[in-house]
């Protein structure tokens, strides 16, 4: 016997669909009930169903018959129920994924994707990963390495079809056989049947090494000469691992010696924003009056000689809550009606000079930008007058940011969809009169000559990632 299906069995699951069909057609009109457009025809489950052997001979044998969505999803095309299908195959994704970072490393994880210290607190083992929202477990996965760019870029994707065209919306008219077989192989080969790798593991070995034993500075050596070559995204969530091992209740004075070991290399790799980021839970450590944990803090900062990244007041950290909650909205699901309460409050906390913080500048600006642009289905209509008034504030410093969101990898992945490039460069367009410096005149025209297909890869052009650096030159 074959491990796939055979012509035979195919054959027959087709003349069965159509004999469903047709039989579902004539109960539904006895019943008086509309029977167009319930059902997609046959020929478009055809399609799934022809392609179904290779693509499902890609999952392990043992693994397949734990997969029960993978079953359903089948059904569901057998059916006629495409929306439903689609369902499907993002359970069957997110299923998998949540196995693989239980396996992985819970606390890595939990520290890479929340950033709320309240949050973060009620989040502990692997039963708490049903508190996190979808998005929030496929971005997770991408800042820790589970997922790759092109992973993540795709799953994104597929996210997003499913909230617009699954069976939440009345939408199953223009998915295609194609469509359903092509997003069930990439989730497949990106997640079902695919292990972390590479940096990933690394990390892993190193984050068990700094919890199990007891290091040396000759055994730092290698940890160290590893986290130099991490990717930055990677580097970012090791950074923000490290510091909360270290201010955590827990930490005892072995693993704040081994941290104290490895924490300048992950430092020197991080992005300010992070780093900034540390600073902004230090101030929010001394205004809830925990001292333990700020002392902590500030021994990591004193480390990393860090202390220059401390925010010059609290204003930074109300409004960097005010940023997390717009973001949470926006990327979550109902965005529509949920962002305008949030926009209003963030707006509020800007004065008419558009000041902000240095500390929350990069964030801010990457949420008010892609709130406004919109996520490929629209903008938020009632959020638009807060976005459009603090565009209005932008300063330099702001442009500045604004220019450099295209080497962000969930930014660039959001510039693919049509709709969002197209109100990107009208950004481009409203802010190019606005700046005097020259290499930001520069590169909004090197954006703004971009074709669509350049747009969302510009920031890894390397005439464009000169530009940019060249700022820290000027």
């Amino acid at each position: 016997m074959s491990n796939g299906i055979n012509v035979t069995s195919q054959n027959q699951v087709v003349t069965g669909v159509d004999q469903f069909s047709n039989g579902l057609t004539t109960y539904l009109n006895e019943l008086g009930l509309p029977e167009s457009n319930v059902l997609v025809p046959v020929p478009e489950r055809s399609r799934v169903i022809n392609n179904l052997p290779e693509v499902i001979n890609l999952v392990d044998v043992n693994q397949r018959t734990t997969s029960i969505y993978l079953s359903k999803f089948i059904a569901a095309c057998g059916a006629g129920l495409f929306d439903a299908a689609l369902n499907f195959i993002w359970d069957e994704t997110v299923v998998n994924l949540r196995k693989k970072v239980a396996r992985f490393d819970l606390e890595y994880f939990y520290d890479s994707v929340v950033t709320d210290e309240n949050r973060r607190k009620k989040l502990r083992d692997e039963d708490d990963l049903v508190k996190l929202d979808e998005w929030e477990l496929v971005r997770g996965c991408h800042l820790t390495g589970i997922l790759s760019d092109i992973g993540f870029k795709h799953l994104d994707y597929i996210r997003d079809m499913r909230n617009w065209a699954s069976a939440a919306h009345p939408n199953q008219n223009e998915l295609t056989g194609f469509q359903l077989i092509s997003w069930l192989e990439t989730c497949i080969r990106e997640v079902i049947g695919k292990e972390p790798e590479g940096p990933a593991i690394e990390i892993k070995r190193f984050l068990g090494s700094i919890r199990n034993n007891a290091l040396t500075l000759p055994d730092a050596v290698p940890i160290n000469a590893g986290i130099e070559h991490l990717p930055p995204d990677l580097g970012t969530s090791l950074l923000r691992t490290l510091f909360g091992m270290y201010t955590g209740k827990a930490a005892d004075a072995r693993l704040k010696n081994n941290i104290k070991l490895v924490c300048n290399a992950a430092w020197n790799i991080s992005p300010d924003e992070v780093k900034y980021e540390c600073g902004l839970k230090y101030a929010t450590f001394a205004s809830n009056g925990e001292i333990d944990r700020r002392d902590s803090a500030r021994e990591f900062l004193d480390a990393v000689n860090g202390l220059p990244f401390l925010p010059s007041d609290t204003l930074a950290v109300e409004i960097s809550e005010k940023i997390n909650n717009l973001y949470a909205a926006h990327i979550g699901f109902n965005n529509f009606h949920n962002e305008p309460s949030h926009a209003r409050v963030l707006d509020s906390y800007v004065s008419n000079t558009g000041i902000i913080p240095e500390s929350v500048r990069k964030a801010y600006v990457r949420t008010v930008v892609m709130s406004k642009i919109g996520n490929g289905h629209g903008v938020s209509t009632m959020a638009e007058s807060y976005y459009d008034n603090m565009l209005q504030k932008f300063g330099e410093h702001e442009i500045k940011e604004f220019v450099t969101l295209l080497m962000n990898t969930e930014f660039s992945s959001r510039v693919a969809l049509s709709a969002c490039r197209s109100n990107y460069k009208a950004l481009v367009a409203y802010f190019l009169p606005r700046t005097t410096n020259q290499i930001t005149q520069q590169a909004l025209q090197m954006i703004n000559q971009s074709t669509d297909q350049q747009l969302p890869n510009l920031g890894k052009d390397t005439r464009f990632k000169q530009l940019i650096g060249s700022y820290s030159l000027s």
